[in-house]
């Protein structure tokens, strides 16, 4: 019975493309969630209790203590964009496809193999995407820019889609060999193996820790750097508790700075700065003119715009 718990938890896993590094708690949340559709709340407790057995003695992994879990690995922008700019179409367009859609709309693997042809609509300068089916049951959509990581995204993904054969399918992505496409849809096992092929080309380390969930990481994270608040992380991840945003609005660096700044840079409460001071003699700003409790600091400003330094 136990191994049976085991069995089905690594099933579901595999059928969405996670690999054994994408065990996170985003991950356990998910298919307690998914368990609970199925069975009495009677039957949870007991449920986790074999499940938690199991990954501590297949896994090494105790769910019932603080543990640090093992987060898919991401790619920055620059990163993404030396792929898609270095790799050859010839061999690589298909996999640059699904990394552009992936990044740009955080989807996870699942929902890129069954991505419909009418689902990507072309709107000239740009292409408007919709996710209908999701495991969250959240319709959602996004859109591909022409100048999406430094490379003309848009037009990528046409060549591409100008490849499919008459005879295709529904399906947007057909397999790609040699500069063409066959009728043959793409499996998820392939979609997941998206990221590890941009990191092997890249020559990073450890290609194998990339998983197919590391494309909605990234665009997650990159949101987030670029200063998205959690409302906005939650719809573009489709998630409905906002746990999940939050934990990439931690993570982010844009946030770390801003708290860097918070505490290191910034005035006190109270403070004002004078914006006419921009030169490194110190200028006195007084609160409370005419006072005899007066308010006052210090500022001393180097503005220099060519370094976009504060």
């Amino acid at each position: 019975v136990y191994e049976k718990e085991i069995v089905e938890f690594d099933n579901w896993r595999k059928k969405r493309g996670l690999g054994e590094g994408a065990i996170t708690e985003e991950v356990l949340l998910a298919y307690f969630i998914n368990v609970e559709k199925h069975f009495a709340a009677s039957s949870m407790w007991t449920k986790y209790s074999m499940l938690k057995s199991m990954l501590k003695v297949h896994k090494g992994i105790d769910i019932s203590k603080k543990y640090k879990t093992k987060k898919a690995k991401i790619l920055e922008r620059n990163q993404i964009g030396e792929f898609l700019k270095k790799a050859p179409d010839v061999e690589y367009l298909q996999v640059k496809v699904a990394l552009i859609l992936g990044v740009a709309g955080a989807c996870p693997c699942n929902e890129l193999t069954f991505l419909d042809i009418s689902d990507v609509q072309d709107k000239g300068s740009y292409l408007y995407v919709l996710i209908p089916d999701t495991k969250t049951n959240i319709s959602r959509r996004f859109t591909v820019m022409e100048e999406a990581f430094s490379v003309n995204a848009v037009e990528m993904c046409r060549k591409y889609i100008s490849l499919r054969p008459k005879a295709a399918g529904r399906r947007f992505f057909l397999r790609y060999a040699d500069g063409k496409c066959t009728t043959q849809h793409v499996g998820i096992n392939t979609i997941s193996k998206t990221f590890s092929k941009v990191v092997s080309f890249l020559g990073l380390p450890d290609p194998e820790s990339f998983t197919g969930h590391g494309m909605k990481r990234s665009s997650a994270t990159l949101l987030a750097n670029a200063g998205g608040d959690i409302t906005t992380v939650k719809r573009h991840g489709g998630w409905k508790s906002i746990t999940v945003a939050e934990n990439y609005i931690e993570e982010s660096l844009s946030s770390k700075m801003a708290i860097a700044e918070k505490i290191q840079v910034l005035p006190n409460v109270g403070d004002v700065v004078d914006p006419s001071s921009t030169s490194e003699t110190p200028h006195r700003v007084n609160l409370n003119p005419g006072q005899n409790n007066k308010v006052v600091f210090e500022l001393n400003v180097n503005v220099n715009i060519n370094n976009n330094s504060k």
